[in-house]
């Protein structure tokens, strides 16, 4: 029988569009090689998703962008993105206030164990999280929240 506490656990290697009814699921990326997209369901409020990236996105192909569905708000939040060899200072991205996706840079050489939290107020989709890189890359190159 099925512990319920256990996360429902998924692992994206294409683009999906997330239901409603996947609240609280959580997500495994690899080097998926291409650019995918990753649209959240309507906003409401309780909503929320945790993204991890199983295994290095060392491809120059690969771009994950995290959108909205249509009109249905925004992504707001604050992501910390450093360098895994220490050089360098960690920085934080913000959103500018009317972003509507956001884009993960694999070109950037991202850590597996990077993640994303992405929760929802019923009206916005905020993001939070920490992307490390192997080294090199600016905070903006590997993480941006876009119009």
């Amino acid at each position: 029988s099925r512990n319920s506490s256990y996360k429902r656990v998924e692992t994206i290697t294409a683009s999906k569009t997330i239901g409603d009814a996947e609240s609280g699921e959580l997500y495994f990326i690899g080097d998926v090689g291409a650019s995918i997209d990753i649209t959240l369901p309507a906003a409401k409020a309780g909503a929320y998703f945790k993204i991890i990236f199983s295994e290095l996105l060392d491809n120059n192909s690969t771009v994950i962008d995290i959108l909205t569905a249509g009109a249905a708000g925004t992504i707001q939040g604050l992501v910390q993105v450093g360098e895994q060899d220490g050089t360098g200072t960690p920085q934080l991205v913000a959103d500018g206030g009317s972003a509507t996706k956001c884009t993960i840079d694999g070109d950037t050489d991202v850590v597996k164990g990077s993640f994303l939290e992405i929760e929802c107020d019923g009206t916005n989709w905020f993001v939070t999280g920490n992307v490390i890189t192997v080294s090199g890359g600016t905070d903006t190159s590997v993480f941006a929240f876009d119009a």
